[in-house]
């Protein structure tokens, strides 16, 4: 069903992709153009990189490296051009057969002329600095982060997904330390202080999945059935290791089992190992054969609450399928990215069903999707799931929540819409004809397509290729009750979908499935005055806007024992989502009195997952849209209730999440008191056991909350820190707490520097206190400072950083003045970059609602 601004939309994209200058014609542009990725393409195949580097003990000294590029060219029509990232001044020679050869260095990239070339099989040798910018260099030990564009920061290659290569790694290293790469270590040799690890070639694999690791790792290794996993880590609490490791390997080998059953393909790349680094920029990163991952993901503190587990068994699934999905078969372009994302979310929350069958999984895919894609596809700054991109240098600004979060639900609607036979069947032909290659959306829409009547490329145009969220509406009162989509933004856009409407009377009850459109659908006529619950079952997508009426009903009769439906935890997740909804848009009830509502309903709560979601939006409440005088008339209320859940549960995750909640609200003397008490080993909490990551936030929060003596504090807990990283990182972040206005000044000011910004977990956790609530008005004058430094945080940062650099930085921010300074910025650059902005006004939507919401 393409409208006209539809066909606009698609138009846009076409031209930004087919505009670009011809690579024969014109110097290559910085980055990786669509026109340069198109022309490689075409005319260079079969490449293997034999890559050699020499890490020194010490990170301030260089890595000097060397390579051979194998190739086979088709014409000789344009000069080649290798992507380098690093700066000419990294370049130590070019050679061809024994002689060097001539070479321009233009953009970031070697030229090479026609002349230096052969059709056919070409060989290239390269000796060079690699450059650090992805190479996350530690004293003491380093990892590659190549995705989306930055294997090039590192060494010259062909720096593009659709070009897929085989690596043959050789590493010299300090003596003590040990190495991982994607292949199986060939061989380890040593001369004098030096570790030589070599490394099997690997299949054909995209740059960005070319990785290694090395530094002073602890590896535990165990096999399961006939594979053999190897695991690297830094954690030095030996009983954390020990009370972790048999669990991370079980949901690695069941994972791959049950991709292996679902794809009908063995694993695919022989070696699994995987690698745990403290403060990784992101939860995973699926290198086949050796997987990265965030430490504290993997490694869960004693007690830790079902959500915690659930994320962990999460992301291990989302790595696991990865390999099938992104590695085995990857994007032709970066555009399709969202496509490796949302297999990958999709078959983990089908992976980890079986690994905890005591969770509603249901309403687990609800809370763990549903709110956070609402979180960006509500604000001006949303963007389609499919997005256009014109260079890979911008490849990075695509990823956020619409292809985390938003996508995974959109494919489930496929998957009912053709049903689950037919999406396997789909997927393992779409696997077998793109193994070890690229593929686009509309290759595997093609494969469905031709085994369907249903109009999927259509329903896709809606869903995948345009922006946005639907809203829906009940229509009539008395006599007929009904529900359609409102007016949508888009022209004539219609976004169907199946959903359950229920509906309760005095005497009766029921449900109605409808099909959504922009017509009414009939959901009740009622004999008496009627409640209406539309999306019980919280499978449709979209704002489903609720009367109050029902709204109260729902609060007051909260979980109530004999009501078959508000004792369904699903129905409660969805109609909890559905009010947070209303809440954010101005359709529901006062900031204060939903506080109020959030805390009588807490206790009378007794599922994990809702418990979590409730606590999340309570803070966000709290902090975001209470006005300091209504925090401080409900302070006292709130922190006796937390304390109260949080000494009384039974639950002993939701013991951790009651303490965490209490935590961050707690402000009075008398809070304050017992979090100090807690952290000193003073008063104990039964079952609450606090890890050494605990006691560093107790001691953050106490220096930032005024403690007469959290300097001292600060210290002390510096001082009992017994893991250096976690040590090396409670230093850094200690400025940004500083009771001292100029301390704070500074220490932004030094955020500025490139070389500050290396470890971004640490950053983000500074930015965090810099910009809370308590500080805000402070911290008002490093927001224009802040979106000043975006483009080049985001050329210089990982994928994740620059979105997160903006949402810590405003969200902590809740006036006028703060959202002021957003416009103001936008305003005066008219043509800064359209993804960069989108990131700004989705960062800023907050700030903007609960301004709106205070006048």
């Amino acid at each position: 069903m393409p409208t006209r601004h539809l066909t606009l939309f698609l138009i846009s994209v076409l031209l930004i992709n087919f505009s670009c200058k011809n690579p024969k014609d014109n110097p290559p542009e910085k980055g990786v153009s669509f026109a340069l990725n198109e022309y490689r393409k075409k005319n260079i195949t079969n490449i293997q990189y034999a890559v050699e580097l020499a890490i020194p003990a010490q990170k301030s000294e260089k890595i000097l490296g060397k390579q051979t590029i194998t190739f086979d060219l088709k014409s000789l029509d344009s000069a080649l051009v290798i992507d380098f990232n690093a700066g000419k001044d990294h370049i130590i020679s070019v050679s061809s057969g024994s002689k060097e050869i001539a070479y321009e260095f233009v953009n970031e990239h070697i030229v090479v002329k026609p002349d230096q070339l052969v059709k056919g099989k070409n060989e290239i040798r390269i000796r060079f600095i690699a450059g650090d910018l992805s190479l996350n260099r530690n004293e003491e030990y380093l990892y590659t982060l190549f995705v989306p564009d930055r294997a090039s920061t590192c060494f010259p290659l062909f720096d593009q997904p659709n070009l897929k290569a085989s690596y043959d790694l050789t590493l010299k290293t300090p003596l003590a330390w040990e190495a991982v790469s994607n292949g199986s270590l060939k061989e380890k040799t040593t001369s004098g202080d030096t570790s030589i690890y070599h490394f099997e070639k690997t299949k054909a694999i995209s740059s960005y999945l070319f990785a290694f690791a090395a530094g002073k790792f602890f590896k535990s290794t165990k096999t399961i059935g006939e594979r053999e996993m190897t695991m690297y880590y830094r954690e030095t609490d030996s009983a954390k290791v020990v009370r972790n490791r048999d669990e991370v390997f079980n949901l690695h080998a069941k994972s791959v089992t049950w991709l292996e059953d679902y794809t009908a393909i063995k694993y695919p790349f022989g070696k699994f190992d995987f690698v745990l680094i403290p403060s990784f920029q992101y939860g995973g990163m699926e290198h086949p054969g050796s997987i990265f991952y965030n430490e504290s993901a993997l490694f869960l503190d004693e007690n830790a609450p079902v959500n915690k587990q659930l994320a962990r068994a999460s992301v291990i699934a989302h790595e696991s399928a990865h390999m099938w999905f992104g590695d085995l078969v990857t994007m032709d372009w970066f555009n399709d990215v969202w496509l490796k994302e949302v297999f990958a979310n999709f078959m983990a929350a089908k992976i980890v069903h079986p690994a905890f069958p005591e969770i509603n999984h249901k309403l687990r895919f609800l809370l763990a999707h549903y709110p956070g894609a609402y979180e960006v596809d509500r604000t001006v700054g949303t963007n389609p799931i499919l997005q256009k991109l014109d260079n890979l240098k911008n490849a990075g600004t695509l990823y956020g929540g619409i292809i985390y979060l938003k996508a995974p639900i959109v494919m489930r609607q496929l998957e009912k819409k053709i049903g689950e036979n037919m999406m396997r069947e789909s997927l393992r032909e779409y696997l077998k004809t793109y193994s070890f290659g690229n593929a686009r959306w509309d290759d595997l829409i093609g494969i469905i397509d031709k085994r369907t009547p249903l109009d999927i490329a259509g329903w896709s145009k809606v869903w995948v290729k345009t922006p946005g969220m639907p809203e829906y509406e009940l229509i009539g009162e008395k006599d007929e009750i009904g529900i359609r989509q409102k007016k949508d933004s888009v022209s004539k856009r219609i976004w169907e979908q199946p959903t359950v409407v229920y509906w309760k009377e005095k005497f009766a009850q029921g449900t109605v499935k409808i099909n959504l459109t922009d017509l009414s659908q009939l959901v009740r006529k009622p004999d008496f005055p009627a409640m209406i619950f539309p999306n019980f079952n919280g499978e449709g997508y979209g704002y489903f806007k609720m009367d109050s009426v029902s709204e109260d009903h729902f609060f007051v009769h909260y979980n109530k024992t004999g009501d078959t439906l508000l004792s369904d935890p699903v129905f409660r997740g969805a109609v909890l989502v559905n009010i947070w909804e209303g809440f954010l848009r101005g359709d529901g009830e006062a900031p204060v009195q939903l506080l109020n509502d959030l805390l009588d309903i807490l206790p009378k709560e007794n599922n994990a997952l809702i418990s979590d979601y409730f606590l999340g939006n309570l803070q966000t409440v709290w902090w975001t849209f209470l006005s300091e005088q209504e925090r401080k008339q409900n302070q006292e209320r709130a922190e006796k209730e937390l304390w109260s859940l949080l000494e009384n549960t039974t639950d002993k995750g939701m013991k951790n999440s009651y303490f965490k909640a209490f935590r961050s609200i707690a402000v009075t003397e008398n809070g304050l008191r017992k979090l100090e008490f807690l952290w000193n080993d003073q008063i104990k909490v039964k079952e609450l056991i606090l890890s050494e990551d605990d006691k560093i936030a107790i001691a953050c929060e106490l220096a930032l909350k005024g403690n007469a003596d959290g300097k001292g504090i600060l210290a002390k807990q510096l001082s009992n820190t017994k893991n250096m990283d976690r040590k090396a990182r409670l230093q850094f972040v200690i400025p940004a707490l500083s009771p001292d206005q100029a301390e704070r000044d500074a220490f932004f000011e030094s955020l500025k520097k490139e070389e500050n910004r290396e470890h971004e977990a640490w950053v983000l956790e500074a930015l965090s206190y810099l910009h809370h609530p308590l500080h805000a008005k402070s911290a008002v004058k490093y927001l224009r400072p802040s979106l000043d430094l975006l483009r080049e945080i985001q050329l210089t940062g990982d994928i994740f950083f620059p979105q997160r650099w903006l949402h810590n930085t405003f969200a902590g921010h809740s006036d006028k003045e703060s959202a002021d300074v957003a416009r103001a910025f936008l305003k005066a650059n008219p043509e800064y970059p359209y993804f960069l902005k989108n990131k700004i006004l989705q960062s800023t939507d907050m700030v903007e609602r609960a301004v709106k919401m205070k006048k």
